[in-house]
């Protein structure tokens, strides 16, 4: 009986290879070494929708959608939005913009109060009386998320997790209102929406990237940035089998195949 089943070798060495190269990576950017992040425009261009805001006296916007949950697959979306709304409420804090934070996700809601109340109190701030909405997820959060929206008529909206058949709705709802929209998803359906409507939208992997870019510790910059190897890798690689494929030699694949 072998350690590792056949057919799953190259899995296992790929694995490992991976976590070799994120250990090594955080370690460099542990070590004081900046690592170098590409601009994600939706995320630097935050802060100037929220002083936006500010001078037209209109509040801020942030959600994180209305379906998944913690315990899904798409949790990691959900861990990435609050690391942004983090980011939000910082700001918020510190200029001195109203913020609405409309949560669906009851297991998310402690997270969210958290916060919006940690950043306000390191801002020496307090912290505001019902700046988190709830609404229930479904069809109540999408109709109630986007009555909101044209009652309040927020300046700036923040749209980022696992959306699904509401994107398109709030995504309108807020541009009927005329508010700047930096909206993202990993949800592929739902991505053409977010794009379209968006002034700023964040694509599939910007949306987990949100979180490192932000934080900016070592452990999130060092994953982040040890992922661009492997995915030039997988991309050659693909291509490579592809060509190889189309030859009729099954080398590749049958190395592939162990």
């Amino acid at each position: 009986m072998s350690i590792i089943e056949n057919g799953r070798i190259i899995d296992c060495l790929l694995v490992v290879g991976c976590f070799i190269t994120f250990y090594y990576m955080t370690r460099i950017a542990q070590s004081g070494k900046k690592l170098k992040i590409r601009h994600i425009a939706g995320l630097d261009a935050i802060e100037d929708i929220i002083g936006r805001s500010i001078e037209m006296g209109r509040p801020v916007l942030f959600t994180s959608g209305g379906s998944g949950s913690l315990s899904s697959s798409v949790a990691p979306q959900l861990i990435a939005a609050v690391s942004v709304l983090s980011y939000v409420s910082k700001l918020t804090a510190k200029l001195d913009a109203d913020l609405i934070a409309v949560e669906a996700h009851p297991g998310l809601l402690p997270m969210v109060d958290a916060a919006i109340q940690t950043q306000y109190i390191l801002a020496g701030e307090k912290v505001p009386l019902g700046a988190v909405r709830y609404i229930p997820l479904g069809f109540s959060y999408t109709l109630g998320c986007s009555a909101l929206i044209r009652r309040e008529k927020p300046a700036a909206a923040i749209l980022i997790g696992p959306f699904s058949h509401e994107a398109v709705f709030l995504a309108q709802a807020c541009a009927d209102v005329g508010a700047v929209q930096v909206a993202g998803t990993a949800r592929t359906l739902q991505m053409p929406f977010m794009a379209i409507i968006a002034d700023y939208p964040l694509i599939v992997e910007d949306v987990y990237a949100a979180g490192a870019y932000i934080e900016g510790t070592p452990e999130s910059t060092g994953s982040l940035v040890g992922e661009d190897p492997w995915k030039m890798a997988s991309v050659a690689l693909t291509i490579l089998v592809a060509i190889l494929t189309t030859l009729n030699i099954p080398l590749l694949t049958n190395i592939l195949g162990m």
